[in-house]
């Protein structure tokens, strides 16, 4: 049986595109639920990375307000330091009187006693001395003891140039010794020192 369409050439041409509505539709779903999917995830990731963002930028302020409250301490110390700079260029080339003090009397012979001492920053130290004489033995037994006076003083880590600027025989009103019924003044041998004393510098550290 022969069939004659009798339809427009146009109409037979729209039906035949018809038949490919259904599986372009399909594919054009599929394309849009990829685009979608693959939108979804860049927006998830793109949350998180906002996420983590705010939250170092968060860390961060935390970080730079600690920062800040340390930095107070670090100024603090700062300062401290200067001042103990200052302190110590100060207080540099002070003599510790007491220390030198306590040196000397430690290094004299026992047979030697003070009459007067003096350490200052412009003369260094002077001191008068006295040592017994006994006219029965020779001169140079007192004269020793003045040496060796001289001798330990010099060997003392803050005191140098170590001088005798007098020494004689003289009567000490002290001690009376007694000749015979007659009390006389004991004859002892008087000496004078000078000296120069090295400035040590005044520890202002605390001891740390």
């Amino acid at each position: 049986m022969v069939r004659i369409n009798l339809l427009p050439p146009e109409v037979l041409e729209r039906r035949r595109y018809e038949k490919w509505y259904g599986p372009v539709f399909i594919v054009f779903a599929a394309l849009l639920a990829v685009v979608l999917i693959v939108y979804g995830f860049f927006w998830f990731g793109s949350s998180q990375q906002n996420g983590d963002l705010q939250l170092l930028q968060e860390q961060s302020q935390k970080v730079e307000a600690q920062a800040e409250a340390f930095g107070v301490f670090q100024q603090k110390e700062q300062d401290l330091a200067d001042r103990q700079s200052i302190a110590t260029r100060a207080l540099a080339g002070r003599i510790d009187m007491g220390r030198v003090s306590e040196e000397v009397s430690l290094v004299l012979p026992d047979e030697v006693w003070l009459g007067q001492m003096g350490i200052t920053q412009a003369d260094g130290l002077t001191l008068d001395g006295f040592t017994p004489y006994s006219p029965s033995h020779s001169m140079d037994v007192s004269y020793k003891s003045v040496a060796k006076t001289l001798v330990r003083l010099n060997e003392l880590d803050d005191v140098s140039d170590v001088w005798l600027t007098k020494a004689a025989n003289a009567p000490f009103s002290g001690f009376v010794a007694v000749v015979g019924q007659t009390p006389l003044p004991a004859p002892v041998v008087s000496f004078s020192v000078k000296g120069k004393v090295t400035p040590s510098a005044v520890d202002v550290s605390g001891g740390k």
